[in-house]
């Protein structure tokens, strides 16, 4: 008797232990939805159009390019930046990130700070040649050396793993292109630059289309 009571025991314990189990993995799915229910091209399409049509600004921090913060033109590209703690962000569809689109921060006047699949690393600060679209962003609020702090910071990241939950912005130990910008920024300054137009995650072209920032360059 009393071994079949174990043995019920044992049965009904390995049930629920398989019932959590599958709850569990359930639960972990759901967080991690597809990047194309989050950033969908209709709405992403939207979006581009916005930043495309946003006026482009002078960057009063880089007194060797400018003299004054006003708006350049619309129809001007602007100049491409070289300086510490300007954002980079790009439309083109480039493999193992965010769908349609990357970010970074630029780290020297020839580096960029970026999230890839492989984590975060640094890279050429070339966009203006080898993408097909950069925008330039300056942030409202800062001055170049707090930028640069920010630039500082986003490298110190280095070697932190890729974060594929895009709807997790909030964690620090892993990070994507465009939330390792948005935490330099928020966690340094309390700039917030999402503009929550994809459920509670940021993707890049919400960096160029926050009230926070400034187009300083386009292509």
């Amino acid at each position: 008797m009393r071994k079949q009571i174990i043995k019920k025991a044992v049965i009904a314990a390995t049930v629920l232990s398989l019932v959590f189990s599958v709850q569990a993995i359930t639960s972990a799915a759901s967080l991690y939805k597809n990047p194309e229910e989050i950033f969908t091209q209709e709405e992403l399409d939207k979006h581009f159009e916005n930043a495309r049509n946003q006026e482009v600004y002078a960057d009063n921090k880089n007194t060797s390019a400018y003299s004054t913060s006003s708006t350049i033109t619309l129809a001007s590209t602007g100049t491409y930046p070289t300086r510490s703690g300007v954002i980079l962000v790009t439309e083109d569809k480039l493999k193992g990130i965010i769908p349609t689109g990357h970010a970074a921060i630029i780290w020297t006047s020839s580096t960029v700070v970026e999230a890839l699949s492989k984590g975060v690393t640094t890279g050429p600060n070339d966009w203006h040649t080898t993408r097909n679209s950069c925008y330039g962003v300056s942030v409202i609020g800062t001055t170049a050396a707090q930028d640069t702090a920010a630039a500082n910071w986003s490298y110190k990241q280095i070697g932190k793993p890729y974060n594929f939950n895009y709807l997790d912005k909030n964690t620090r130990s892993k990070f994507y292109c465009s939330q390792l910008v948005y935490a330099a920024y928020l966690d340094n300054y309390g700039i917030n630059l999402d503009t929550s137009s994809f459920l509670t995650a940021i993707h890049p072209i919400e960096l160029v289309e926050s009230t926070n920032t400034r187009t300083i360059y386009k292509k």
